[in-house]
């Protein structure tokens, strides 16, 4: 998961968990009511939003050691690792405690602003391992990347449905400028969403245009709906982020449904077209939790399946061929770099290319491109597609020499 959907929801547990308790707009006394919270709550929503981000300060690691493979290697490593959670925590209570009382806000006590930083951590390392990139949740002992495959690695439903509720008990917190800040949030989602619905028509995962307008109506309703007879001024911060924490746990379970079902067609797929499966999943796509890609191992290749949840349809089938026969391979798979790829891919393909005076092995995981499509005959199984990767994609590349020397080896750059 992106790191800022990260943050946000790690604000949304920490509102929820331990800020405290807050008293709501309505009931503060003053000339200018204003809604109050717990003295701790600060501090104590900072760091478990601090906690929720902290895991991802390894993907610097590739720009310190000049390492090309450090995304593969060490990213969602041994900062994502629940061994290590509890060190971790203690550390950055340890650090946050003279920093809080340096910037004179009321912090916790170790204690508890080790388990606030504790929860912080744990969220992002769930929600890492429901995507389909792999986490190593057990290192530093055990190294193997757990996947669930519930979410595409970028799920703007699930950012949305952690970050309202926290806006919405923000516009709510002071009367007099409820309008104001109601106003520019709802502009800003809806500027948000139409931005989302051209980035997802750029990468080829457009929807309809009346999802936008869909969801800055809703989105209206939520801000300005409570408003009518001040009802959303006698609502807790908390008991907004506890609805939105509701939200967010049942969207989580709507994909894990999703993803069973997925899974189900994926397996139905290969049943039925007699395919010698060495491996399958079923792996999300964007922009909803109804699009689904079945991927399914085989000696030959890698099947990808497209289809929507509940149909289960068939939409798109393509075959990626592999050449796994060649000496520049075997040679290839010689190479650490190469082997770090492999041990990383689930669904690795292979091609052997001749240039001018060069030979290229390409090794590509198809979790991660779309290729470009070539029609090919369908044959008694299923209707083939000869896709070759796309020149952009997530692919290693090994160039040989005229006398089958490595000459260079890298992550091939778009052309």
């Amino acid at each position: 998961m992106d790191t800022i959907t990260h943050g946000i929801v790690g604000a949304l547990a920490g509102k929820v968990l331990f800020a405290g308790r807050d008293v709501p707009a309505s009931s503060a006394t003053g000339l200018r009511a204003y809604a109050e919270s717990s003295p701790t709550a600060r501090a104590a929503i900072v760091a478990c939003t601090i906690g929720s981000i902290f895991p991802d300060i390894d993907i610097f690691a590739g720009s310190v050691v000049k390492n090309p493979l450090a995304l593969l290697e060490w990213h969602r490593n041994i900062t994502h690792s629940l061994l290590m959670l509890p060190v971790w925590a203690l550390l950055l209570a340890a650090i946050s405690l003279p920093i809080a009382r340096w910037l004179k806000w009321k912090p916790p006590s170790f204690g508890k602003l080790t388990l606030v930083y504790a929860v912080g951590l744990g969220t992002h390392i769930f929600l890492d391992v429901v995507t389909n990139f792999g986490t190593m949740v057990w290192s530093p002992l055990n190294y193997s990347r757990a996947a669930w495959d519930w979410l595409f690695i970028l799920d703007f439903i699930l950012s949305a449905t952690a970050l309202i509720p926290q806006l919405a008990a923000w516009c709510y917190r002071g009367p007099a400028k409820f309008r104001l800040r109601a106003g520019v949030v709802w502009a800003a989602l809806t500027l948000g969403a139409f931005a989302i619905y051209r980035f997802a028509e750029a990468a080829g995962s457009g929807f309809a245009f009346w999802v936008v307008v869909a969801a800055s109506v809703l989105m209206a309703a939520i801000f300005f709906g409570p408003a009518l007879g001040g009802a959303g001024f006698q609502w807790r911060r908390s008991s907004w982020c506890r609805v939105g924490m509701a939200a967010v746990c049942l969207y989580l379970g709507c994909a894990a449904m999703a993803h069973r079902k997925a899974l189900a067609d994926t397996k139905d797929f290969a049943a039925a077209h007699n395919l010698d499966v060495e491996s399958l999943a079923a792996l999300p796509l964007p922009p909803t939790l109804t699009h689904w890609a079945g991927a399914i191992a085989t000696p030959e290749g890698v099947w990808r399946v497209t289809f929507r949840v509940p149909d289960g349809k068939p939409e798109q089938t393509m075959f990626y061929p592999s050449a796994n026969q060649s000496h520049f391979i075997t040679e290839a798979k010689q190479l650490r770099d190469v082997q770090t790829y492999l041990w990383f891919a689930r669904f690795p393909i292979w091609k052997v290319q001749e240039r001018t005076g060069q030979t290229v092995a390409e090794v590509t995981d198809v979790r991660f491109f779309q290729g470009d499509e070539g029609q090919a005959p369908s044959d008694s199984r299923a209707s083939r597609s000869r896709v070759r990767p796309n020149p952009a994609s997530f692919t290693f590349q090994v160039v040989f020499d005229a006398s089958d020397r490595v000459i260079s080896r890298g992550f091939k750059k778009p052309e």
